[in-house]
């Protein structure tokens, strides 16, 4: 008999389903974290022979930049090429909808290969980093005030965010304010934002991300401030370049707990101020 294949776009109906194969492969979200991935992006889904057997999601950031996520295959069926076929898809709607738009993806080392066979070529690296308890860093005092979510917070979130990640990310960064434990500014004497940084509940502690800072000191000012009062695990998802940052980290207690590439299709590097960004907001965002 032969197998039947379709793949079309999934609604709140097959949420369940979506979280069963994602599950499948391992990853664990609480419900506000499924709420934030699943409503955020567009998720579509393959079936084979009437069961979701393959998921992925993709992330639209206006005519600059797209970003393909949460791609994940049910284990009895991988290696039959699912993850192709939906990633194929999603690229075609696309690159219909939208003409030539780049798309960056972040992903396992080892599944490189499979996303080059779509012309998506590293253009840099991720470190996951994780710790039990957020050790009190000892930081030179500066000059700068924190301040939580007010009246101007989106305008400044939104400006910071796409000065730094070179996309329009508002939609998106408002469903994440909502979904948030802590989002803090950090301003200088004349009130004028420098920096910010977001916390977000995850399935055993917290994730910390994005920090947009003008430095390391600011960067981990804004991580403490985030965590500080967090009960179990903090996890960061941090760019490889930001190699200083990373050292701190790991004095402070943080360890390294994989290490994935960023990859991009359709422009020769990635947008933006990338000097600013020290945590992504999570992979599957960019």
């Amino acid at each position: 008999m032969a197998t039947e294949w379709v793949i079309s776009r999934l609604g709140e109906a097959e949420r369940a389903a979506w979280v069963n194969v994602v599950e499948s492969v391992g990853w664990r979200f609480v419900p506000a974290e499924i709420d934030l991935l699943f409503a955020a992006g567009e998720a579509w889904g393959a079936y084979v022979d009437g069961q979701l057997a393959g998921v992925a999601s993709v992330y639209r950031y206006g005519q600059s930049l797209a970003w393909l996520g949460n791609v994940a295959v049910l284990p009895d069926v991988q290696r039959r090429g699912i993850g192709s076929k939906l990633v194929d898809h999603v690229l075609r709607q696309l690159e219909g909808e939208a003409g030539a738009v780049p798309v960056g993806l972040v992903a396992r080392k080892e599944l490189a290969p499979l996303y080059a066979r779509f012309g998506f070529r590293p253009a840099g690296e991720v470190v996951r980093l994780g710790t039990n308890r957020v050790l009190v860093p000892h930081l030179p005092q500066e000059p700068l005030g924190t301040e939580g979510q007010g009246d101007a917070w989106l305008e400044d979130v939104r400006r910071l965010d796409e000065h730094a990640f070179g996309a329009d990310r508002s939609e998106l960064l408002q469903r994440v304010m909502r979904a948030a434990d802590k989002v803090i500014a950090v301003r200088d004497d004349a009130g004028k934002a420098q920096g910010m940084g977001v916390a977000l509940p995850s399935e055993t502690g917290m994730r910390v991300g994005p920090i947009l800072a003008q430095n390391d000191i600011m960067a981990l000012n804004l991580m403490h401030l985030l965590a500080e009062d967090v009960e179990g695990p903090v996890v960061m998802d941090v760019p490889a370049e930001r190699a200083s940052f990373l050292h701190r980290l790991r004095k402070l207690g943080f360890e390294d707990q994989s290490s994935s590439v960023i990859m991009l299709r359709g422009a020769p590097r990635l947008p933006g101020h990338r000097q600013y960004l020290y945590a992504l907001l999570r992979p599957a965002f960019g």
